[in-house]
């Protein structure tokens, strides 16, 4: 072939080649308008799980309704308005709430406005009669609506019917009623960024009357182009969410990488074929020469079939009808036969009618295109078994006439490099548990985005996540299931962010989220949504874990302009929420810099406090109030340091928890307080009991009990005198844990109690289980009992609590004779404060068992 015609014929394969890749580009952009679809129905399902969760927390306002009537004989609740109040503070989107006995409404609130309620009868309003009779059968709390509001707006009805027997839903005693305004059980945040990033929506359902669409709720824009659709379950009935993109649904435009890819492989094709128009000429040559001499035809064939063979790549050769002219040694192995028993037969002679009809499809496709066509396929090989993924080009061949003499086929084992690809791309750039950017992946995605904030004037979040105790997890339910629980945590906090934020793990329970061109309130908005959604019980085989997180912020540019810089201050706002109380979020503000360096100076002291004699132990005498007798002390930890004088416990015990000290020092609590206590049996003092604090870390570590055994029998202490404290949050951590860690305590005889009851998270399902003998309630609720009705309602009702369950009750903090006389009307056991005595040293302590009188006195009825 001439050179300047060659060169066209590679120019015009050029612009074939390259222009069938912009069509295989538009396939691919296809493809991409379904994956927008994908992440428009992942929009639609998070934000009708928002919409349900909103609306589940609003009913359960009627639960709460119902916990009150139930301390209440007479289906009544005294001070209904003011009670009314402060619930429908708690439960957004909820306006009115109502108490209906046998169907009557007998209280409404707000009273202003809805006045002319009182007296109603649901069972006789034609309205209402309906859905009343259905929630009364049911006996299910259902949902009515929506429908038109007197207040104004639409609305929902939440009817809640309650029972004399609840189990068996017999003896109807009425309902409880809610009423709700749709647009505020809506995320008004949510639905203005769905229209700022251009999408709108409709919440619908099928009216039950009339079969027809209602719409709940909707943007305002005009009627959604082919949208996608997700049903969502709510009381007695269905609800559907459609959704789609304002303008429509837009492929995206090509990627010059697409582009950079197509110049490239076109290229790469007119090599090939330039090659196999060369070794088809040099062939041609060689059988010409054939003609002169029998020899040189041998030589020439000869070589041409070492050059095939020397390629490891598959080559073949067919004419237009599929049939084999010939293959090198490489082919051989697909078919498991020689070439010369390849040659003149078909595919359709060596493999079944679905995989021949695959390769003729793509023979005919490259004859029809006239260039050359590239396509991946998974070949097995019949002579040894190999099974690959190969690259195919087929090309077709024409004489000097332009006349279609065969199809040149060439494929390539690329297997081991697509592999290898995706396992360089995972190993380098994300956490082989939970697939998230790893630590070099999120820094690039950080660079990028502070460049981003930098140009264009914004701020950019950096929020750093560390769960709470998640040791304890580890080491008493093993770290196979710590591994689920973060996986599972994981995933749970990936659908609340954008496509442009970033979650990262960063090893162990840490995890980095960074936001970027969001404000101050956005971020706060965010950080509550991922602790909310972080504290969600989770079922990991047959245990039900809880779990809380601490938060620290970073803002750039307040907080540094540089990647070290913003994640020093994040993880030390992280600290701080911790050393607060865990379960919250923190800024970074200056103070915290230098309350990282007292925490650091003090969790170094505190490793040499006990040795060197600086910390010891505080009682706060415990009495009856039946008889004002003491009736056990409280073992209070106190360290005295020669620098920085007495430090708080609220101070060094999140400190202890955090290094891991509190093991140590927890041990060395329960074992002077029962050393203190035998030997004040010893002396003669009366009977009572020495209750000891235990922290997350200490309750759950696994060989607690054989630690509490071995201390009571180490210092010959019966131990029915020996108690152990728990907070609520600790039970409630892993509540099948603790029952299990409770009952071994309990079979050993050693008395346990919930302190700061009622300020936690306590199931009373659980509750029943647990193996506890008294409840503590909290000083926070008996401090105000004298002028706040609505604590002395809770301190009631914990009392009455107890009780019920046969457990003993405890107030802590009791100041004032006002206190303890609305402790004994009500029926409370026992009683610790300033108001009998502090917490006292060992020899003060042992003064007052002396003269126990001075208890005596104060609990009496007489004036001071």
């Amino acid at each position: 072939m001439p050179f300047r015609n060659l060169k066209m014929v590679l120019s015009i394969i050029f612009i074939v080649a390259f222009s069938l890749l912009s069509l295989i580009i538009y396939y691919f952009d296809t493809l991409e308008t379904e994956e927008e679809r994908a992440k428009v129905y992942t929009t639609a399902v998070n934000y009708s799980y928002d919409i349900k969760l909103n609306l589940e927390h609003a009913l359960s306002s009627t639960h709460t309704l119902q916990a009150l009537l139930s301390q209440n004989d007479d289906f009544f609740i005294r001070n209904f308005e003011r009670v009314s109040k402060n619930l429908l503070s708690e439960y957004p989107g909820v306006i009115e709430l109502a108490i209906a006995p046998a169907g009557v409404i007998a209280q409404v609130a707000p009273l202003h406005g809805n006045e002319k309620a009182l007296g109603l009868n649901l069972f006789e309003i034609e309205t209402q009669k309906k859905e009343s009779f259905l929630t009364r059968d049911s006996g299910k709390l259902t949902l009515a609506g929506p429908l038109e509001l007197v207040q104004g707006g639409i609305g929902l009805v939440g009817r809640l019917p309650l029972f004399e027997d609840e189990t068996k839903k017999e003896g109807f005693l009425g309902f409880v009623l809610a009423v709700i305004r749709i647009s505020e059980i809506f995320d008004t945040v949510k639905g203005a960024h769905l229209e700022h990033e251009g999408l709108s929506y409709e919440v619908w359902r099928v009216h039950p009357d009339n079969k027809t669409k209602q719409i709940i709720a909707s943007t305002s824009h005009s009627s959604l182009i082919d949208p996608v659709i997700y049903t969502f379950e709510v009381p007695n009935n269905t609800w559907t969410i459609s959704m789609a993109p304002t303008k429509g649904w837009n492929n995206s435009p090509v990627l010059m990488v697409r582009e950079l890819m197509a110049f490239v492989f076109a290229l790469m094709l007119v090599s090939m074929v330039k090659l196999f128009i060369d070794l088809k000429m040099a062939k041609v040559a060689l059988e010409s020469k054939v003609l002169q001499t029998t020899d040189e035809k041998n030589v020439l064939a000869r070589q041409l079939e070492i050059v095939l063979n020397a390629i490891p790549d598959l080559i073949w050769l067919k004419d237009p009808n599929g049939i084999y002219l010939m293959c090198n040694k490489a082919f051989e192995r697909l078919y498991g036969a020689k070439e010369e028993d390849i040659i003149g037969k078909s595919d359709y002679d060596f493999v079944d009618y679905q995989q021949a009809d695959f390769f003729r499809t793509h023979d005919i496709i490259a004859m029809d295109a006239h260039q050359s066509v590239r396509n991946e396929e998974e070949l097995s090989f019949k002579g040894d078994g190999y099974n690959g993924f190969f690259e195919t080009i087929k090309t077709p061949i024409y004489d000097q006439n332009s006349d279609l003499i065969g199809i040149l086929g060439i494929s390539r084992d690329i297997s081991i490099r697509k592999e290898n690809e995706e396992k360089i791309q995972k190993l380098e750039y994300f956490d082989p548990l939970t697939s998230l950017p790893n630590k070099l992946q999120l820094h690039l995605r950080l660079e990028h985005d502070l460049n981003i904030a930098q140009k264009q004037n914004e701020k950019l979040a950096v929020l750093f996540i560390d769960f709470d105790h998640f040791k304890n997890i580890n080491d008493t339910l093993g770290h196979a299931v710590g591994d689920q629980l973060l996986v599972k945590v994981s995933n749970r906090l990936k659908t609340l962010l954008r496509q442009v934020d970033t979650l990262s793990r960063q090893g162990g329970d840490e995890f980095v989220v960074v936001l970027p061109g969001v404000s101050v309130d956005d971020t706060v908005h965010m950080a509550k949504r991922l602790l909310q959604a972080i504290e969600q019980p989770i079922k990991i085989a047959d245990n039900e874990l809880i779990i809380t997180a601490s938060i620290g912020i970073a803002l750039y540019p307040d907080d540094g302009t540089d990647i070290d810089t913003l994640f020093k201050c994040a993880d030390a706002a992280m600290y701080l929420a911790k050393q607060n109380g865990r379960n919250s979020y923190r800024f970074f503000t200056s103070e915290i810099q230098s309350r990282s360096a007292r925490i650091l100076s003090l969790e170094n002291a505190l490793r040499y406090a006990q040795v060197r004699g600086e910390l010891s132990l505080h009682y706060q005498p415990q009495v009856s109030l039946c008889d004002g007798k003491i009736v056990g002390v409280e073992a209070l930890l106190r360290w005295h340091h020669p620098e920085f004088g007495m430090i708080s416990p609220c101070e060094f015990i999140p400190i202890a928890e955090e290094s891991g000290q509190i093991l140590l020092i927890g041990e060395w609590v329960m074992r002077t307080a029962a050393k203190a206590m035998k030997e004040w049996l010893d002396i003669g003092f009366p009977a009572m009991s020495v209750a000891v604090n235990l922290s997350a870390v200490q309750f759950h570590h696994a060989h607690l009990s054989k630690l509490v055994s071995s201390i009571i029998d180490e210092v010959n202490l019966p131990a029915c005198y020996f108690e152990i404290e728990l907070t609520e949050s600790v039970t409630a951590q892993n509540p099948v844990h603790a029952i299990a860690t409770m009952n071994e305590l309990n079979a050993k005889g050693i008395r346990l109690s919930i302190d700061d009851f009622g300020t936690g998270y306590s199931s009373l399902s659980y509750l029943k289980r647990f193996k506890v003998y008294k409840l503590k309630i909290d000083q926070s609720f008996i401090r105000d009992i004298s002028i706040d009705p609505e604590d002395r309602e809770i301190v009631k009702t914990i009392i009455a609590l107890g009780k019920s369950l046969g457990l003993k009750t405890i107030a802590e903090g009791v100041e004032t004779k006002e206190q303890l006389d609305f402790l004994k009307e009500n029926g409370c056991d026992e009683a610790q404060g300033y108001y009998f005595s502090k917490p006292l040293n060992v020899t003060d302590l042992e003064a007052l068992l002396k003269h126990p009188e001075i208890i005596l006195r104060k609990n009496s009825n007489n004036p001071q």
